[in-house]
């Protein structure tokens, strides 16, 4: 006669443990890493429109070449070019308090929270002033709507995470 092999059940009072995305840091959970994917994401865009913008605003007295440019030429430029640089350095603050959050450094939290907080407001109160022209562009509208929705969700997601 053949014994039958006993296993012993597992305890009920063992729940399994959650476990995130293979890629998402624990830290931070599934939620916290797509907040922090969109936030660098969004960083990286504005460093390279900031370069954009600061090399037009640089060479913008060159396209004057055949044509009687305006008096204030070089002032428009200059302006541009700072406008470029603010958001040079603002996409530069974001992707490192990013990376720093994915790293897990400490108190890099707060800091991930304000610089997505900062960028969120900065294109709400930049689509209020694009929407007041008669004659609008859409396409900043949409990009500075969609910078509004991402940057501002992702400060509260990264807001709410608990450890």
């Amino acid at each position: 006669m053949v014994t039958p092999k006993v296993t012993n059940p597992a305890p009920r009072s063992v729940a399994p443990r959650h476990r995130g995305h293979s890629l998402a840091p624990e830290h931070l959970g599934e939620r916290g890493a797509a907040a922090a994917l969109i936030s660098a994401i969004g960083g990286m865009a504005i460093f390279i429109a900031a370069v954009a913008m600061t090399v037009g605003g640089l060479t913008l007295p060159s396209g004057y070449t055949g044509t009687t440019p305006p008096p204030n030429l070089t002032q428009l430029g200059m302006s541009q070019a700072l406008g470029g640089i603010a958001l040079l350095v603002l996409g530069l603050v974001i992707m490192a308090t990013t990376l720093a959050l994915l790293a897990d450094l400490p108190r890099s939290r707060p800091l991930a929270i304000a610089a997505c907080g900062i960028a969120a407001v900065l294109a709400a109160a930049a689509f209020v002033v694009v929407m007041g022209p008669t004659r609008r562009d859409l396409n900043l509208l949409a990009a500075l709507g969609v910078a509004t929705v991402a940057f501002g969700g992702a400060t509260v997601v990264l807001a709410r995470l608990r450890r």
